[in-house]
C-alpha cells in the first residue's frame, strides 16, 4: 500500500493507530518506505529493520560515533541514544543516525541485548516503544550530504505519519468527553449546556481543525517543514484534548476503566517522539527568521 499510494495508506493505517491503540507502530515502515531503499523493507514474515529515533522530547540526534570507520573500510562503532519500536516481528537490523562531530552518519547495528539496553520508553510500556542505549559495532551505510538528505526524508515521512495518528488519539478524546457533557447534568442541566464548558470544547475542536487541515497539506508540498508543522499542530491538539477533555470528564477521566487514560499515555509518547510541539515550533520559527521557510501550500 506505501509503494502504490502513500497518501491513502498512511492516512488510512495512521488514523487506525491512533484509535485502536495496538501495541506496535508501523512509523518505522513508513519512513523507510519514504526513501526508496528496497534492502530497508521486508517481507511481511520476514525480519524487519528498526530505525533509532532520537530520545523522547528531542529532535536532536543522541547517537554518538565513537569510532569512525577507518579509509578503505565501513566499519564503526556507535554509542547509540535513542527510542525505537519493538513488536512481535523479529528485527533484522537497527538504523541509527549518529553523529561524529557536526556530521551526519547513517549506521546499521545489529540488534545486540548483550550490548544494549532495552527498557520501556515512556508513560505506557506496552506500546512497543523502546528506550535503547549501547555501544555497538555498526557498518557505515551513508556519509555527509547524502546522510543528511536521507535523515530529512526519514523524518519528514515519520512527522508525517505521527501526526496523523496524534489526530486520531486525539479525536477519540474529544468523542468521549463531548458523548459525556451531552448525557451527565448538573444543577439540572446537562454539563454541556455551561458557557466554559463549551469554550473548552471549542478550543479544542479549533485546534482539531488546524492539525488535520495541516497533516492533509503535507502531501501538497516536497518541503521537510511541512511535516514538521503538522506534528506540531498535531501536538497542541492534542495537549489542548488531554488538558480540557480531562477537566470536563472530571473523576472519570482519573479512572482505571475509563479509555481516556489509554489514549493520554499513548499521545504522551508520541506527541514528544521526534521533538516536542515547543521544540518544533522553536525549529521553525529559526527557519522563518532566517528567511529559509518554503512555500509549504498554496492557498
Amino acid at each position: 500500500m506505501l509503494d502504490e499510494d502513500a497518501e491513502t495508506a498512511v492516512s488510512i493505517l495512521s488514523d487506525l493507530q491512533g484509535r485502536l491503540l495496538p501495541h506496535a507502530s508501523f512509523v518505522d515502515d513508513v519512513a523507510l518506505a519514504a526513501t526508496g531503499r528496497s534492502e530497508w523493507q521486508r517481507g511481511r514474515n520476514a525480519p524487519v529493520t528498526r530505525i533509532a529515533f532520537p530520545p523522547l522530547g528531542s529532535g536532536r540526534i543522541g547517537s554518538v560515533i565513537e569510532n569512525p570507520a577507518t579509509p578503505g573500510s565501513d566499519h564503526c562503532t556507535v554509542a547509540v541514544s535513542g527510542i525505537v519500536s519493538l513488536d512481535p516481528r523479529a528485527t533484522a537490523s537497527l538504523l541509527v543516525p549518529a553523529r561524529l562531530g557536526e556530521e551526519l552518519i547513517i549506521v546499521r547495528t545489529p540488534l545486540d541485548e548483550q550490548n544494549l539496553t532495552l527498557e520501556p520508553a515512556g508513560i505506557e510500556p506496552e506500546s512497543g516503544w523502546t528506550r535503547v542505549t549501547g555501544t555497538v559495532d555498526g557498518t557505515v551505510l551513508s556519509t555527509g550530504v547524502e546522510a543528511a538528505d536521507l535523515w530529512r526524508h526519514l523524518r519528514a515521512a515519520a512527522n508525517r505519519a505521527l501526526s496523523y495518528e496524534l489526530n486520531a488519539i486525539g479525536r477519540e478524546m474529544l468523542t468521549a468527553t463531548v458523548d459525556h457533557v451531552t448525557s451527565r447534568k448538573q444543577f439540572g442541566r446537562e454539563l454541556g449546556s455551561f458557557q466554559a464548558v463549551k469554550h473548552a470544547l471549542a478550543d479544542t475542536r479549533v485546534w482539531q481543525e488546524c492539525a488535520e487541515l495541516a497533516a492533509d497539506a503535507t502531501w501538497e508540498s516536497s518541503a521537510v517543514e511541512a511535516p514538521i508543522l503538522a506534528k506540531s499542530l498535531s501536538g497542541r491538539f492534542f495537549r489542548s484534548a488531554a488538558e480540557n477533555c480531562q477537566q470536563l470528564l472530571g473523576g472519570m477521566g482519573f479512572t482505571w476503566e475509563h479509555s481516556f487514560h489509554r489514549y493520554l499515555r499513548r499521545g504522551l509518547i508520541l506527541e514528544q517522539l521526534l521533538g516536542t510541539s515547543a521544540s518544533l515550533r522553536t525549529e521553525l520559527g529559526a527557519g522563518v527568521k532566517s528567511g529559509d521557510m518554503p512555500v509549504l501550500a498554496s492557498l
